[in-house]
């Protein structure tokens, strides 16, 4: 057959229509394997965000019952696992808890049995339950990513199991100026990853290890993409102690309903019995400020001695003002793609406030930071008129986007030379959605000299052990606005407190009774109506005084605190809070300290933590059902996936989502099909060309 343009124009497009076959075909193809599963009754399924694949959600329903009494919450936690598979599947679920949760109990509850736990070093604890894994044995374990992200892996949950992890916890609370806030957090929001190398996956998150974070794949949950159908869900009931029956109950984030107990005590529960765990739930209490006490005394006796653990929360009376020093005042923001949403609304109203509360001597600078920084002024401005006008408009204008660079623009912040004569404040406003909390700690004890840092954590799931932990090496205090609503009454209370004057080199004695293990070792400053929460164990008496002494300013201050332990409240959970809070100085120990001086800190800390039964970064809870389910010792491992937290935007997190794998396909397609018809259009063209010159 001779080669001639029209010969060559009908292969063509045979060829295209054969293209066009093997594109549907594989498209078929694609859409069996990636469209919803044949799954039994009750199934709960998720489509991936990063994947596309439509997945089986193991976990069903998390369910929190919460005991409130005086100065601690205890807390039982249970999960409800199920598999609707035709294999056996090991669950990974990242979850978060209260920063401040000292976690000390699990169970696995299989029908009528019941499997406790045991805390072991975590790597020995991780063996027993990958031992228990390949064994086929049913078995949970419980390790902790941070103070406030946990991970629950549980292996050999057979076709039509259903299981049942009971995890116990108990929390401090602080009241503060007559209020009691009470968190529980329902979700890990989506954590920035910094880092320049890549170092694999340590877990089964979406993020890889880095330099920065070495256990990124850790912390980063796959995500449930909002539109796609719902996963588990959440209940929530409080029970409030009968000593609060007159106080002012309100929830800022979730509508309750509230009952009243015969025995005195008030529960609440969810409007809607259960909700989608996409924002923590935020409770507060108001007492009236008469009924608030000078001091609280909480004891409980340890069980393997005679000694005594107690929790005693002092408020100092308000010291009187002295005369105000002028201030400079560093607002550092975050615009970051977390932050978009209502969380950036959220923090302007904050920042706009904040300006409103400069007087006429202070100086001020603001500083916005995302994958880099940018400042209003090169330096600190003063507080003029004009100049606020222009900062107002500045503010109106920040938008949120990009990543979460906080490291080199708190450095740069930190570097600025000071004024003399002025107190540099830096007020740091941020979701806290990020994974190396350890290097900003690190670059705070080196770099922020005199300097105070208050954080104010903004959103409906902020990282609020990252707050917390850099108020405290900041020597400032810590802000939680979880509601558009209490913006105003927040940082109200904030500048109140930057206002008064602050008690430092604060100090305490004892007198009639001996204490030991007595923490914080190091006092933390004392700010307006901030109360001073002390563990310890008494060791010899019952009832004496607790004298302290510091600084006002230039200016001595002291008062002394009278208690009696006969008078005192018993809480069963102070020696597990005790025990918790000596592993914080620990863990503060271990983080100043280079690595020879790590090991015997570490070591120290398993020991404690097993003496009291606690998970901590070095220890976890194991449980292990002595019976043999699964011979093969084979099952798919399928991670739970996590909400998108409530008001942030899915592309400014994770960029655009794969919602679908046909939309590739089509992509492909259609080029291929323009390409095919540009060449066709060339061949035609040259034909008639061929053609018209034959013809003449």
């Amino acid at each position: 057959m001779a080669f001639t343009a029209g010969n060559v124009c009908r292969r063509m497009v045979v060829a295209l229509a054969a293209v066009v076959a093997i594109f549907t075909s594989s498209l078929i193809a694609q859409q069996a394997e990636n469209g919803p599963p044949d799954v039994g009754e009750g199934s709960l399924l998720y489509r991936s965000p990063i994947s596309g694949k439509f997945e089986s959600v193991p976990l069903l329903h998390t369910d929190a019952q919460i005991d409130v009494r005086g100065l601690a919450a205890s807390v039982t936690v249970t999960q409800q696992y199920a598999n609707s598979s035709a294999q056996p599947i090991e669950a990974i679920y990242v979850f978060p808890l209260p920063h401040g949760a000292a976690v000390y109990d699990m169970e696995i509850h299989i029908g009528n049995r019941v499997i406790h736990s045991v805390v072991r070093e975590r790597q020995e604890a991780r063996k027993v339950y990958e031992a228990a894994k390949s064994e086929g044995k049913r078995a949970a374990l419980l390790e902790e990513e941070r103070p406030n992200i946990f991970t629950a892996s549980v292996a050999n949950i057979m076709p039509g199991d259903r299981i049942d992890v009971h995890l116990r916890y108990v929390q401090p609370l602080r009241w503060e100026d007559g209020h009691m806030r009470l968190v529980f957090p329902m979700v890990v929001g989506p954590r920035y990853i910094p880092g320049t190398q890549a170092r694999g996956y340590s877990g089964s998150g979406w993020a890889m290890d880095t330099d920065a974070v070495p256990d990124a794949s850790r912390i980063t949950p796959p995500i449930r993409h909002p539109e796609s159908r719902s996963g588990h869900d959440i209940s929530i009931l409080v029970d409030l102690d009968s000593g609060l029956q007159s106080a002012l109950i309100q929830c800022i984030s979730h509508m309750i309903n509230e009952h009243r107990l015969a025995n005195g005590q008030r529960r609440l529960e969810l409007s809607t019995g259960a909700t989608i765990p996409n924002k923590d739930f935020v409770l507060e209490v108001q007492q009236a400020q008469s009924q608030q006490p000078g001091t609280a005394l909480f004891l409980s006796p340890a069980n393997d001695s005679s000694e005594t653990h107690f929790l005693l929360a002092a408020y100092p009376p308000t010291v009187q003002p002295a005369e105000r020093t002028p201030r400079e005042m560093f607002y550092m923001i975050d615009v970051s793609g977390s932050m978009a949403g209502t969380s950036i609304e959220q923090a302007r109203a904050a920042l706009l406030q904040a300006l409103d509360g400069l007087g006429s001597n202070d100086r001020f600078a603001i500083l916005q930071f995302n994958s880099t920084y940018q400042e209003f002024s090169p330096e600190p401005l003063p507080a003029t008129t004009e100049n606020l006008e222009l900062a107002r408009r500045y503010v109106h204008n920040l938008r949120a986007y990009g990543g979460t660079e906080m490291l080199p623009a708190l450095r740069h912040l930190m570097q600025k030379p000071t004024i003399p004569g002025y107190l540099r404040h830096i007020i740091l406003l941020t979701d806290g959605d990020l994974g190396n909390e350890e290097e900003i700690f690190a670059a705070m004890r080196q770099e922020l000299g005199n300097a105070r840092l208050y954080t104010v954590a903004i959103g409906s799931a902020p990282n609020l052990f990252l707050a917390t932990k850099m108020a405290q090496y900041g020597r400032g205090t810590f802000t939680h606005i979880a509601d558009n609503r209490e913006v105003q009454e927040q940082m109200s209370r904030l500048f109140t407190g930057i206002e008064a004057p602050v008690l430092t080199d604060v100090k305490l004695t004892w007198e009639g009774v001996e204490v030991a293990d007595v923490y914080p070792e190091r006092l933390p400053d004392l700010f307006l109506r901030q109360p001073l929460l002390i563990y310890g164990r008494i060791t010899k008496g019952h009832s004496g005084k607790l004298h302290l002494t510091a600084r006002a300013g230039n200016t001595p201050y002291e008062t002394t605190i009278a208690f009696d332990t006969s008078k005192a409240t018993f809480h069963p959970g102070i020696t597990t809070l005790w025990a918790r809070q000596r592993v914080e100085e620990m863990m503060d120990r271990w983080r100043e300290t280079d690595e020879n001086g790590r090991t015997e800190i570490r070591s120290n800390i398993i020991a404690h933590a097993i003496r009291y039964h606690l998970v901590t970064q070095f220890t976890s809870l194991v449980a292990v059902e002595e019976i043999v389910v699964n011979p093969s010792g084979q099952c798919n491992t399928t991670a739970v996936p996590t909400e998108l937290p409530e008001g942030w935007q899915m592309d400014k997190v994770v960029g655009a989502p794969a919602t679908g794998t046909a939309d590739a396909f089509f992509e492909a397609l259609g080029f291929t099909l323009l390409l095919g018809g540009i060449v066709l259009l060339y061949l035609q063209r040259r034909y008639a060309t061929v053609k018209e010159g034959a013809r003449s």
